[in-house]
């Protein structure tokens, strides 16, 4: 098959009227054309020329470079280029541009699906808002569909703010309740009970963790598997 880099000689326009290797003159019925559209006659077409299997173009053969992979000549451009993989066939240039072609419109669909899609989502999120929570979690259901929209605490805090915190329960005791990373982790359980206590020593370090924390709320959503219905015996 022809690649949509193979050369039509047709396609070409001849160079002059005599053969660029001889200068001898050369009819058109005997001329062919070198893969530039230069004039050869036959006889050193064949004595000095070769046919590059990339495009088909005629290439002196002293100049050709030849393939690692497949050690045929090729001239400069297609020497350049990966050659096909072994057992495949080189697509013509109608079932490239087909190919082109439903690309593009399969990329254009799968933008204004995923904006879509991404709208969807948001107006979702915000119908689970306004609908009771189970674990954490809200289902919203369609006749045959539904998705799961469960919520995550995540919790941040600030680096000068907790300092404070460090310096009242001291180097040990801080970081019983942190690992030290470049931004403050909390060793969750702990943390929970520490804040969860009435101890009135910890007190003031309590209320320099809660004021270092920023806690937000992250929704997901997900589409929930359908169960097989079981079949009746």
């Amino acid at each position: 098959m022809q690649t949509e880099d193979t050369l039509h000689p047709e396609g070409l326009e001849p160079r002059g009227a005599l053969c660029v290797e001889c200068l001898g003159e050369v009819g058109a019925a005997e001329r062919v054309l070198d893969r530039t559209g230069a004039a050869l006659c036959r006889a050193c077409a064949a004595a000095f020329y070769s046919t590059c299997p990339g495009c088909g173009g005629l290439v002196p053969t002293d100049e050709a470079l030849a393939r690692n992979d497949t050690g045929d000549l090729n001239c400069f451009e297609c020497f350049g280029r990966p050659a096909a993989a072994e057992g495949t066939e080189a697509l013509t240039d109608e079932e490239v541009a087909a190919l082109v072609a439903e690309y593009v419109a399969l990329h254009e669909e799968l933008k204004r699906l995923d904006a879509r899609a991404g709208e969807i989502k948001e107006q979702l999120k915000q119908a689970a808002t306004a609908r009771p929570r189970v674990s954490n979690a809200v289902v919203l259901r369609a006749d045959s569909a539904s998705v799961r929209c469960s919520y995550t605490s995540k919790a941040a805090y600030d680096a000068e703010r907790l300092a404070a915190a460090e310096a009242l329960l001291g180097a040990e005791g801080f970081a019983a309740l942190f690992e030290r990373k470049v931004t403050f982790s909390a060793v969750k359980n702990r943390l929970e009970e520490f804040l969860a206590s009435d101890e009135e020593a910890t007190a003031p370090a309590r209320a320099a963790v809660r004021a270092a924390e920023t806690r937000t709320e992250v929704a997901t959503l997900t589409v929930v598997a359908q169960r097989k219905k079981k079949k009746s015996s």
